[in-house]
């Protein structure tokens, strides 16, 4: 079933003559054959099941079986902390960010994910334990850093509501086989989700890694379901692979870092919320395809924050960069500038005077957008009117979907992370060498 795609994407200025860094429209065609077998890809393993998180968008059943645990969490806690790193934390943190200022009532949900002592000490102490529920997540059930915290907070959850309501507060998710993760659960009567083995972390947002904590901060985790479904079935369908707005944007990435020499990919939302998202991004796009000598240097930043701190580079920088900028319509939103309040700075602030913050925000988008591609910057730009859960499920499926293409016309597989191994093993070592 089509659903209506809840974001729109123009690539018209990634290509030259529009962008003097641009991509031939020549070299895009000439990837059609590339894209084709991406998509082809993508087809075969939607169908045969061999790739579950393709499933995902279309899933309700496993929602349902989590609500016991959303209802309990909601009604109990003030503040509901996940213990995770990268792809265990990254997707529902841009998730939760939906309702950061939405008026939605429930626990604030916090991510604690890295392990510097201090910040970690500070963050729990801040915290009444009592009326405070964790969430620990690891795949594989190993995670050095996400264990290290599950044990910290189970000795400090001990001392405060005593060992035998430990169940009540912590809820597990690590796949189904003998690990550290799901030994400690067993141990200390705490209850374990399944996470999919065949979901790499990193892609994960759409399942219970991701979907759990938002529906807990009061996200509508179908709807984000919804959107993701929109995307995945727009590109399933497409008669032409370069015409998918999926397969375009992996062809004039992997084209462009082959043939124009850019090597970097700038992702610039223009929305406080999608912050988190940029971030999740970076970890997808660089793990999945920094291989064997590929991939491209992803770069996140915000509007309009990043005008005043990275323009300047852009602009007059290396011409290494391809520029994926995030809009809405924020026309008419917030405060209004009013005359009598700036006084004397009036008639100097006329261009100010009676607009809204979001009008000053819809400028400042354009004037970007038009400034980069007048210098010469290939620009890709993604819009819709209002961010909403449909919005960011679309979003996430893009590019999802973009970075398992690219991988395709890369030839490397996106799923694994060999480089990333080495240094967990050694950290291991070095710690049991530790005197």
């Amino acid at each position: 079933m089509l659903h209506e795609l809840p974001i729109a994407i123009d690539v018209e200025a990634c290509f030259a003559p529009k962008a003097a860094a641009g991509l031939p429209r020549q070299t895009f065609e000439a990837m059609g054959e590339a894209g084709s077998a991406a998509l082809t890809w993508i087809r075969d393993r939607r169908s045969d099941g061999s790739l579950p998180l393709l499933a995902l968008p279309g899933r309700r059943d496993d929602i349902a079986a989590w609500k016991t645990i959303v209802d309990r969490y909601r009604s109990l806690y003030d503040n509901v902390v996940v213990l995770g790193i990268g792809g265990s934390s990254l997707g529902g943190a841009t998730l939760c960010a939906l309702v950061d200022g939405g008026g939605v009532t429930g626990p604030r949900v916090l991510f604690l994910d890295n392990i510097d002592p201090i910040g970690f000490d500070a963050r729990l102490a801040r915290l009444d334990l009592a009326r405070t529920g964790f969430l620990a997540i690891s795949k594989s059930g190993g995670t050095a850093e996400t264990l290290t915290q599950l044990l910290i907070v189970i000795d400090r959850l001990t001392e405060r509501i005593g060992i035998e309501n430990l169940g009540t507060h912590i809820t597990c998710i690590a796949e189904a086989t003998e690990n550290p993760l799901r030994q400690i659960a067993s141990e200390h009567g705490l209850f374990c989700l399944e996470h999919d083995p065949n979901i790499g972390g990193r892609f994960s947002a759409l399942s219970v890694t991701g979907l759990l904590p938002a529906a807990i901060a009061g996200v509508d985790v179908d709807a984000v379901r919804r959107g993701a479904a929109a995307v995945l079935d727009a590109t399933l369908s497409a008669e032409v692979a370069l015409d998918s707005p999926v397969i375009a944007g992996a062809a004039i990435n992997v084209a462009l870092a082959r043939d124009q020499g850019v090597n970097q990919t700038v992702l610039l939302p223009y929305l406080d919320r999608l912050d988190r998202l940029s971030f999740w991004f970076r970890q997808l796009w660089a793990e999945s395809l920094g291989k064997d000598g590929h991939g491209t240097t992803p770069i996140n930043a915000l509007g309009a924050v990043d005008q005043h701190s990275q323009m300047q580079l852009y602009l007059a920088g290396p011409r290494d960069k391809l520029f994926t900028v995030i809009c809405s319509d924020p026309r008419g939103r917030g405060g209004r500038v009013r005359g009598e309040v700036a006084g004397s700075a009036a008639g100097v602030l006329d261009y100010l005077v009676g607009r809204t913050m979001g009008d000053l925000m819809a400028a400042e988008q354009r004037a970007t957008i038009d400034t980069l591609v007048r210098n010469g910057c290939p620009t890709r730009v993604i819009r819709f009117n209002t961010l909403n859960e449909e919005v960011m499920g679309g979003l996430m499926m893009q590019f999802i979907l973009e970075t398992i293409a690219a991988a395709q016309m890369l030839g490397i597989d996106a799923f694994d992370q060999p480089a990333v191994e080495e240094s967990k093993v050694l950290a291991r070592q070095f710690l049991r060498e530790a005197t």
